[in-house]
Parts: structure tokens; sequence; C-alpha cells
């Protein structure tokens, strides 16, 4: 089966290759003023690739104001407001012309190599200690224990200004005035009382929460002690300080044209299926942080430029001739067709890649409520095999309900640490003979016959593992569901075993632990785990979090070696995925969200070489 899909995938490398080779160069007019830009040709097959030039390093490392930034999206952006839209989603524009409290510090991470390094911004990270401040410039929070309140107490930034779009009715309604707390009280309570907005459904305890203006400068939220973890790291970073005049007059901001913000970019322009233009905006309040250009103002591009090209390989084709300047999520083979016919770009590998095809075994359901058996159906999969040869050799074996990533070391119990229980590396140790063993304790001596439900994209992996299962005694069958109906019956708990409709913990809020504790399947527990020294865990470790970050991920830590010793899950080694940008993207080193869903903000801090692209060919 491997052999004959290798083959099939080299055949189609090979003909969009010759497609590229083939098809004429899309023309895009690049904006080099304020004005709205020609809108690009958006390209519907492969790009014509240009002979590639050796990279001419720049004599300075001096930032250069001006040009633009293009990045490619596979459909239009419409996330335009965090109450009708669900604004901090993935290709929003929404952060970038809306700033919220806090956001990552591009300084803790690699910052073009001017950086601490204590992250590599490659995920949605959410440490506490790498935050820096935007809307809010400082904040504090406490706990009466007695009154059972949290209190969370943000000094709001002055001299923060609203972008002046002059050909925007919406920001002309604004005026370019200067944001104050009144708008950030407004912003935080209209998301918990709109009953459309994502973080009143997903959040109803904190439906009571006071968001009340006690100075200046200075916002006041109260909440209860449980939920004062969950203001913290949402009211942080989820939520974007919108003009309360302008949702008074159009009701939200859900149309693009009603965009007004005080981010570092303004959204000027949305052609559907073309493209999606956001400019400079000139009144804004940041600086570069560090490097070369300290203390400059930022952003040095002129125009961000979203190219809408739906199909994944004209999107690879127009990365690998220079019609976008950064693309990330390569899997393997992706990426080693681009290394090899766009030599030279740039690379960096972070994030795992590939799908989380990750086995759940529903533990409210006999024969899974037996750990015997749990620890037999983990045991008698060879994880080493399929890392070898479906990852290539790459990645990390053990992967939930965590992944190994930088600043997040104090969490993650490997199977080489020290720590680690030998009951819980012998289960990451393919072992079929003691697999059959545990089957026959468990009362199951000729093998036992279970369900997977899983989707039509998951059919080769679970053959692998019926394949597998089937040397001990383990008849699997697959119950092939398209995406409706598996999710209905995920939802219903009604399985014996899923997918990849489960997923694993985010890193981000580890203490939450989704994966393993909450109402059954719904909020990812696909092992549909209820498990008493687990919620004490988390209830725990959501307390500690509020003092000590740093002791919470240890506590983490220390559950882990519990957690996995329960074979609840079948892990998935996952390999990281690829990054590429060309060199005149300058002072960028991968980072993908600089904090918790900022995708692409890192593009406040670099600028474009021109003499470079042009010296390349470009």
């Amino acid at each position: 089966m491997r052999k004959i899909l290798w083959v099939a995938v080299s055949c189609l490398m090979a003909l969009s290759l010759v497609l590229a080779a083939c098809a004429p160069a899309a023309t895009t007019t690049t904006p080099t003023t304020t004005t709205t830009p020609t809108t690009p040709t958006t390209p519907t097959t492969p790009v014509e690739e240009k002979p590639q030039q050796e990279a001419v390093a720049p004599t300075t490392e001096v930032p250069k104001y001006g040009s633009s930034l293009r990045l490619a999206l596979g459909g239009d952006t419409t996330n335009f407001d965090d109450v009708v839209t669900r604004g901090f989603t993935q290709g929003t524009t929404f952060l970038l012309t809306n700033e919220s409290l806090w956001r990552g510090d591009w300084a803790k991470g690699p910052a073009g190599g001017y950086g601490t390094n204590e992250t590599d911004w490659a995920g949605t990270y959410d440490i506490l200690a790498h935050k820096a401040g935007f809307a809010a410039e400082s904040w504090k929070w406490s706990i009466d224990a007695a009154k059972d309140e949290g209190t969370l107490v943000y000094q709001i930034r002055q001299g923060v200004r609203y972008a002046l779009n002059p050909n925007s009715e919406a920001s002309r309604l604004v005026g370019g005035r200067e944001m104050t707390a009144d708008d950030v009280v407004f912003s935080l309570r209209q998301v918990m009382t709109d009953s459309r907005a994502y973080m009143y459904r997903a959040y109803p305890t904190m439906r009571t929460v006071q968001i009340t203006k006690t100075g200046p400068w200075e916002v006041t939220i109260k909440v209860t002690v449980a939920d004062l973890i969950t203001a913290i790291a949402k009211f942080g970073n989820y939520v974007g300080v919108v003009p309360p005049e302008v949702v008074a007059k159009y009701g939200d901001m859900a149309n693009w044209k009603n965009s007004v913000g005080t981010g570092p970019f303004m959204l000027t322009d949305i052609v559907a299926g073309s493209q999606a233009v956001l400019k400079t905006n000139p009144n804004y309040w940041g600086k570069n942080p560090v490097g070369p250009g300290k203390g400059n103002r930022v952003p040095y591009i002129n125009t961000f430029q979203y190219l809408i090209i739906p199909d994944l390989s004209t999107r690879q084709a127009a990365m690998r001739t220079g019609k976008i300047d950064y693309m990330g999520g390569f899997d393997f083979e992706a990426a080693a067709t681009m290394r090899k016919t766009a030599p030279a770009l740039r690379e960096a590998q972070g994030g795992l890649g590939g799908s989380a095809i990750y086995i759940y075994m529903n533990t409210q359901k006999k024969p899974f409520d037996n750990l015997k058996v749990r620890r037999a159906l983990l045991m008698s999969v060879d994880l080493e095999s399929i890392r070898n040869s479906l990852n290539y050799g790459l990645g990390q074996l053990l992967t939930w309900p965590v992944e190994y990533a930088k600043g997040y070391e104090d969490i993650y119990l490997g199977l080489d640490d020290p720590e680690m229980p030998a009951s819980v590396k012998e289960l990451y140790t393919y072992n079929p003979e003691k697999a059959k063993q545990l089957l026959k304790e468990a009362g199951f001596p000729t093998g036992l016959k279970v369900t997977a439900l899983i989707s039509s994209g998951e059919v080769d992996y679970f053959s692998i593992i019926k394949d597998m299962w089937s040397k001990v005694g383990v008849e699997l069958e697959l119950d092939i569901k398209e995406a409706g109906a598996r999710t209905t019956l995920y939802n219903a708990g009604t399985y014996d075993i899923v997918g990849g409709a489960g997923g694993r913990g985010p890193l981000s809020v580890f203490y939450h632990m989704v994966t393993m504790v909450g109402e059954g399947s719904r909020g990812g527990n696909g092992s549909q785990i209820n498990d008493p020294v687990i919620l004490a865990a988390s209830k725990k470790m959501k307390e500690t979090y509020i003092t000590d970050e740093k002791a919470a991920m240890k506590q983490f830590k220390e559950l882990m070696k519990y957690v996995l010793d329960q074979a609840y899950v079948v892990s998935r080694p996952i390999y990281p995925q690829a990054t590429f940008w060309w060199p005149w993207l300058r002072n960028y080193s991968g980072e993908t969200q600089i904090g918790y869903f900022d995708t692409n903000y890192w593009a406040s801090y670099i600028w474009i070489d021109e003499d470079l692209k042009k010296s390349m060919g470009y």
C-alpha cells in the first residue's frame, strides 16, 4: 500500500512541476503608496519559475520602511469582529487591526537573531512570563478566598490611537481618536453579554463577570476564584478593543468596511476570491523592542496583502516562484520538494505537522474500562515502526496529551526522562507477546473484536493498526463515516474507538486538560475519561497557575506519570512541520504566532529588502 501511495504521490508531484514550468506567471502590481493597490491576478495554475540566483547578503542590517508583504490564504478571510465572526481564529485580520490587552513578547523569541530564544513562537503558546503589554500597559490579579472572588486589574495604555482611514466611513466616524478605558470596558463586556459571541457561549459561568472602569486608565474585573484563570487567559489575548460608536451605528463589525481598530494595520480592501489588503496604521504607537531597529516605529512594511489561492499546489508554486514571501505548514514530502526546487529559500521547523490521528478508547464502555485491555492495545502497536515508515524516522514518539515544545519543557515527560516510570516505558515498547498475556488476564484468551469510528482520511493509518492488532488476536472493524455522521456519533459517545475526532491538548491551556477532563467527547476527551485523580489535579493546577506558572507546569509533568500509565490513548508519532521564507524577508526567524492565536502578528517587525530581492532576479 505504501509503495502504491508513494508512486501516486510522485506522479502528482512530477505533473505539478511540469505545469509549473510551462504555465505563464501571473502579473501582480506591487503597491508602493498608501492608495488601494491594483488587484493582483490570483494564480489559478502553478506559475512559471524564474531562474534563481544566489542570494546576496545585504551590507547592513538597517531596517527599511516601505514595500509589501505577501502571503497566501486557502480561502476568503471573513473574520473581522470577535463577537459575530470569532475574530481570533486562523486566517483572521481582526487581531492585526484590533489590539488585545496583551500579546506575546516578540523579543522573547528568536526575533531575527536578536531575541532571547526563550520560545520559538511556533504555536499557540500562552506562557504568562512571555507576555508584553499592548492595549494594557500592566496588570495584576489577586484572590480573596473568603469571598470566593478573583480580581484582575488592567492599567490601560495611554496614547494609543485608532487608525484613520480617510476612505472608510466607519473610520472617519471614530476620527483617529485615542483609545480609552471605556472602550476596553465596552469590548470586554460585549463578548460576555452578546449571545452571538464565542466567549459568551463557551464560558457560561463567566456571564456574571463584573467589568468596570475604576480609574481614568484602569479597568477592574471581578469573577469567582474558579473563573479567574479563564479571565486572565481569555480577556488578555482573545478580545480585541473596538470603538463603541462603530458598533452603535452598524450593530457590529462583521462587514469588513466597518473595521476600525488600534492595531498595527488597517483593513482597506477585500476582493472576494482574490485578495485582502491591509495598510499600515499611521497612528500606531508600537516600537521595535530589539535588534538593529530597536526603538523604531513599526510596522516597517506599508502593505500586508493576502492572496486568496484555494489550491494547495498552486500556493506552493506561488511560494516557489517568489509570488508570496512566506508559507508554513509543509509536510515531509512537500518540504523536500520545496528544498529541491527553490534552494535559495530559508527554512525553520517548529510545531508538529501531520494529522493527529490518535486512537481513543471509550473508557465508559467495556472492554475499554479494563486497564489491561488498554495496555495490551497500546503495547501491540509498533510506534517505532510507524515513525520509521510514515514519518521517515522523524518526530516525537509520545505526543499525547502534549508534545515537547520550546518554552514548555517543564510539562513534558519524555520516554528518555529519568523520571519516566518503567511501566510507562513498557507501554511504548512493541511487545505483542506481553499484549496477548494481558488480554488473557483480562478475560479475552482468544482475543476480541472492536470497531473504530473513523473518516475516510483515516483509513490508511487504521489499516496499519488493524494489521498490527490482528497479530494479538484483536479484530478491528473500520466504520467509515462522513464528517457529519461521525461528529454526531462522536458527540453522543456511541463508539468503541474513535480516531482524529478527538485531539491532543493545547499546550497553551495545559491546566484545563481538555482531552482528559470534560463532558465526554465534546471537549476533545475522545476516550471519555472520568478520572477523579485527574479532576483533582486539574483543579489544583489552575489554582497554582495563577500564582506560580512554573510550579503548575511541574504539577502537570508529575501527573503524567499516572496518566500515561493508564493507557487512555494510543499516541501517534508526529514530525515537525516546515516553514519557508525568502531571504528578502528580513528580521524573520520562522515564527507563526506571537502569542495565543496571534497569527502572522510577526509582520509588525519584519521588513522587505527590495535590493536583495532584485539581485536574486525577482
